[in-house]
């Protein structure tokens, strides 16, 4: 992480812990892009775990997972699609990277264009 202004600042008064991994995410764009999804990946899920908590939505008792947290937010009318289709294409590319070890950054991707490289069937 830099000693400069993070892209996450704003999230600091109220939303630290996202603001940190949003900041942990930049710094490793370049030098790692695979932490860097990965630190991603957990500040959505954060951030969505923080909107069910806000808007007082009971996480599912069974298969409580990120992808359905997600569904859940869908289904409540609170998740526009576009916003949607980024966790899912950024939640695929995390898992891509986390759990296969695969290169993100190959052919000059960034991890945000590998997150938007993919896309979702409906």
């Amino acid at each position: 992480m830099s000693s400069g202004i993070s892209n996450f600042s704003f999230f600091r008064e109220r939303f630290p812990a996202l603001e940190k991994l949003g900041s942990l995410a930049e710094g490793y764009l370049y030098s790692d892009p695979n932490a860097c999804l990965y630190k991603l990946g957990m500040m959505a899920e954060m951030a969505v775990k923080y909107m069910l908590e806000l808007d007082n939505i009971a996480v599912p008792e069974v298969d409580d997972t990120p992808s359905s947290r997600i569904k859940l937010l869908k289904r409540e009318g609170m998740l526009p699609r576009d916003v949607d289709d980024m966790l899912y294409a950024l939640r695929s590319k995390r898992n891509i990277a986390v759990h296969e070890g695969r290169d993100c950054s190959k052919k000059n991707n960034t991890p945000a264009s590998c997150a938007t490289s993919s896309t979702k069937s409906t």
